[in-house]
């Protein structure tokens, strides 16, 4: 799988060169993107290198990259292998109908060595790439210098009174910061971005490091504190109180028996310290647990709270009424069950039986019924019972009233029989499809085959049959292939095990004979567009248009040869700009596999270029990146230079990564002025990743 490096920097070159003259020399955060499309064997694009340092992940498996299936994928590093760095946690998730339409990004820190990546999906482990990462030009192998203060109001003991605030910071010279981070007692370490307030009273150890942008993290350091709780303000307010009564009420809303009275209180600064109660104006005593009163009349049972720091809060009262409990009632209630459903002539309940229990109480009322089927434990009754397992079976009752007492068990015995299932009077459905290679007319190429189906939902297909062209129906057991010219009518009907034969139904088609074998070539032509001189020569460049025909199979593809070099798939007009006499052979094919003899053509250009500030004069027939030929003609672009001479493969760049973001900028331009198309383009992005410009020294000759 090929790989690219791609750095994005969207600026025209002119604000890209001022940009690159004012970058430090470690070397900057990086931007590194992964693609994926409908392919589940590979990604679309993927960087091959990288340096180490900061550096934002972004993945994008969306319409844009050639997602157009809606497919999923995953960009996962492989932290468990141990042939790989596995310093770097990442697992991204992307589809184009996803909440980011398939474009995510995440922040890392990479180190120098090699990352193995995958999509994790299941069945797309081909997708699999490693990313080599060397150390940041400049040679940073220095970590940051990081140092810790601590502030706050101290007491005598040294001890940092409410809160002691620890600010971090670091310093790098080379490469420069870039994350600080902290772990507070032995916690897992997060980023710092702001002086840690630490408020939680006792001894703390707060620990801090840094990282700079090459990678390179300083050895963790600590310091220590205590923290010492502050002074509470003086208690002046007195404590809250509430009380509750519970028991049984009767209708009027007394109490039958017993009253029990609950009293809370609570103080939010000293607590709480004593709470006294007075019942019916008697002296207070302690509350120490709920007070029950069984003394029937009407009582006051009032309540008061201190707190420790001595506020007493003013009493508060309840007031309720004590009666004497009703008679004990002490008979169970009456149950009795009902079996209802459609009985056959046996007295048996057809499908299912409903069984209804019902209990009354004169007293206390009724509490609970509860059923118990065929042996099983007894549960609660809720609403009528329904038994539709074949067979006898036995529903055991009883019932409990408000008082406790539980009905003596009764049951009721029934019998469910199973439903007789209705006769079968439905013919099956059936169906026929017809398929093959269909011609222009909609007959079929030597072969139709004829697919019957059917299907019967109550007692199931029994046979189905097939005449085909008026003969003698016989059994169908496989798809019907006929290769017989002319037109066909094929009938089938099918039985089901009832009996019951579907009305005939069929289809008609036409089988024809296959054409003749194509065996001629494509007919192949080409034009030529520019402006000429007196001497017929084309001033400038001249513009080459094949095109091609083929009245059997159909064209499949162009090629073309400029100047002898190898044929090249021809997708559009070529331009030839650079001056002198060239020759251009042309060819083409079609889908039976004729190849046509090659013609030719020449023609002359010279050079019409009108002056322009070009760094360089390159005038080859394609656009190159160091040695890389990207097969790219070599345009004349609007300010008179060609793509080569902007492109400015010979110049002392800083740096690889430099060059590819400078072609980068470049090409979205020309595609902007219609330069270049899309393909083309992104060619040439790739080029300029795979050569060594900006990597060593290159000769002279640079080609």
């Amino acid at each position: 799988m090929a790989v690219v490096f791609t750095a994005f920097a969207l600026a025209v070159p002119a604000a890209y060169a001022a940009a690159n003259r004012s970058a430090e020399p470690a070397a900057a955060n990086q931007v590194l993107t992964w693609t994926a499309g409908d392919d589940y064997t590979e990604y679309t694009s993927a960087p091959a290198t990288a340096v180490a340092g900061r550096t934002t992940i972004v993945f994008e498996s969306s319409a844009a990259t050639g997602n157009t299936t809606g497919l999923t994928h995953t960009l996962t590093f492989d932290s468990a292998n141990g042939d790989y760095n596995n310093d770097v946690s990442l697992n991204i998730l992307a589809s184009p109908f996803d909440a980011e339409g398939g474009k995510h990004s995440a922040e890392v820190t990479l180190t120098p060595g090699v990352y193995r990546y995958f999509c994790a999906m299941p069945g797309h482990q081909m997708m699999v790439g490693e990313l080599v990462v060397t150390a940041a030009p400049g040679g940073d192998a220095t970590a940051p210098e990081a140092s810790a203060s601590v502030a706050g109001t101290k007491n005598s003991a040294g001890e940092y009174v409410g809160t002691a605030t620890v600010t971090v910071s670091a310093t790098d010279t080379e490469s420069g910061v870039a994350t600080i981070e902290y772990a507070l007692d032995g916690t897992t370490y997060k980023p710092y971005t702001s002086p840690v307030a630490v408020s939680t009273a006792g001894q703390h150890t707060l620990s801090y490091r840094a990282t700079d942008k090459a990678g390179n993290t300083s050895t963790a350091k600590s310091v220590t504190f205590t923290v010492a709780a502050s002074q509470p303000p003086k208690d002046t307010t007195p404590p809250d109180t509430s009380a509750t009564v519970t028991g049984t009420k009767n209708s009027a809303g007394a109490y039958v028996s017993t009253a029990t009275v609950t009293v809370t209180a609570s103080d939010t600064e000293s607590g709480v310290s004593t709470i006294e109660y007075a019942l019916d104006d008697t002296p207070y005593k302690p509350y120490t647990s709920p007070v029950a009163v069984n003394t029937t009349g009407q009582h006051t049972l009032s309540y008061r709270a201190t707190d420790k720091a001595g506020n007493t809060s003013t009493p508060k009262s309840v007031t309720f009424t004590v009666v004497a409990a009703p008679p004990q009632d002490e008979t169970a209630p009456a149950v009795s069950a009902s079996v209802a459903g459609t009985k056959n002539d046996a007295g048996e309940y057809l499908d299912s039986a409903t069984v209804t229990v019902t209990a009354t109480d004169t007293e206390s009322g009724v509490a609970t019924i509860e059923y118990a089927l065929d042996g099983t434990p007894y549960k609660p009754y809720t609403a009528p019972v329904a038994v539709n397992t074949t067979g006898q079976h036995t529903l055991s009752y009883r019932a409990t009233d408000k008082a406790g007492n539980t009905s003596t068990a009764k049951s009721v015995t029934f019998t469910v029989a199973a439903p007789q299932p209705p006769k079968d009077t439905t013919p099956p459905d059936t169906s026929a499809t017809v398929t093959g290679t269909k011609n222009s007319a909609g007959a079929y190429v030597s072969t139709a085959t004829v697919t019957v189906t059917a299907s019967d939902t109550e007692s199931g297909i029994g046979t189905i049959e097939y005449a085909l062209d008026d003969t003698t129906y016989k059994p169908y057991t496989a798809p019907v292939a006929v290769s017989t010219t002319g037109q066909h009518t094929l009938s089938y009907r099918a039985a089901d095990r009832a009996g019951n034969t579907s009305a005939v139904q069929s289809v008609k088609f036409t089988v024809v004979a296959a054409p003749p074998e194509d065996r001629t070539a494509p007919e192949v032509s080409a034009s030529v567009s520019g402006t000429k001189d007196d001497a017929g020569a084309y001033v400038g460049s001249a513009t080459v248009a094949v095109t091609a025909s083929d009245t059997e199979s159909g064209v499949a593809g162009i090629e073309y040869s400029l100047d002898g070099g190898p044929y090249l798939g021809y997708s559009g007009p070529v331009a030839i700009t650079k001056s002198g006499s060239h020759t251009l052979l042309y060819r083409a094919s079609d889908k039976a596999g004729n190849t046509s003899t090659p013609k030719s053509l020449s023609l002359t250009v010279v050079d019409g270029k009108p002056p322009a500030d070009c760094a360089e004069t390159d005038d080859r027939s394609t656009v190159f990146t160091g040695l890389v030929n990207t097969g790219v003609p070599n345009r004349v672009t609007a300010n008179g230079c060609t793509i080569n001479e902007l492109i400015e493969d010979h110049r002392a760049w800083k740096n690889h990564g430099a060059f590819v973001s400078h072609v980068g900028d470049l090409v979205t331009v020309l595609r902007k002025e219609g330069v270049l198309d899309q393909r083309e383009a992104a060619a040439i992005k790739k080029a300029a990743a795979q050569s060594d410009v900006g990597m060593r020294d290159r000769g002279p000759d640079g080609r």
